[in-house]
């Protein structure tokens, strides 16, 4: 599976996408045209994580490979062709870091349960520059432990700091343990001319077989 290379594919056709499920359905659209043979399902649920629903699953050449996806935007609307995308402004980038970093938890728990496991990816798409641009200030910050600039190495325990408010930690208090070590790097999806928070950019955090 090379996913950096379906994701070039993507950029010549999709330059943005109305939502997440959007990017969901044409990203395995173009897994599938990659990869004839391929079975894709979404929000595929594993028999040995029967609470879990994992963005794209890829069963191919007798092994899988999951996907987890996050779209994350700021305000943007524009009009290509027939189309017109009216893109919402999701903020919270404290609380959208631990989420990814959490999908990478969670892909690195299938790796050790199912079988014909290939490796896993969670890919970060995102015209919002807090995810991959370093801190502008030195000082300390409630969720320093789930930075993901570019150039940031994610292992071990990530967990919030103990001042960090209930309000934030909410449904995500459990710190984030990772067992692989992980250095992110951010490239350029997309680029709108003239059109505020027109940059897109993403990241492929790669979970290798054991």
């Amino acid at each position: 599976m090379d996913i950096a290379k379906q994701m070039a594919a993507l950029q010549t056709r999709r330059p943005l996408f109305h939502c997440e499920a959007d990017f969901q359905f044409a990203l395995a659209w173009q897994l599938q045209k990659a990869y004839p043979t391929a079975d894709i399902r979404l929000e595929y649920c594993p028999r040995e994580h029967p609470n879990m629903h994992v963005d794209i699953m890829v069963f191919v050449h007798g092994r899988c490979y999951p996907i987890e996806l996050k779209y994350k935007t700021l305000c943007l609307t524009h009009g290509e062709g027939d189309a017109y995308y009216a893109i919402k402004n999701h903020g919270a980038q404290d609380i959208g870091r631990y989420d990814c970093l959490k999908d990478v938890a969670r892909i690195e728990s299938l790796r050790g349960a199912m079988d014909g496991f290939g490796g896993g990816y969670v890919v970060i798409l995102t015209n919002d520059p807090a995810y991959w641009s370093l801190p502008k200030y030195d000082r300390p910050t409630n969720f320093d432990a789930f930075r993901i600039h570019h150039g940031a190495l994610k292992t071990g325990v990530c967990r919030w700091a103990e001042r960090a408010g209930r309000g934030t930690t909410k449904g995500r208090e459990a710190p984030v343990h990772l067992a692989g070590a992980y250095r992110i790097a951010w490239r350029e999806y997309s680029r709108l001319p003239e059109q505020k928070n027109g940059l897109f950019q993403y990241t492929i955090i790669q979970i290798d077989p054991q």
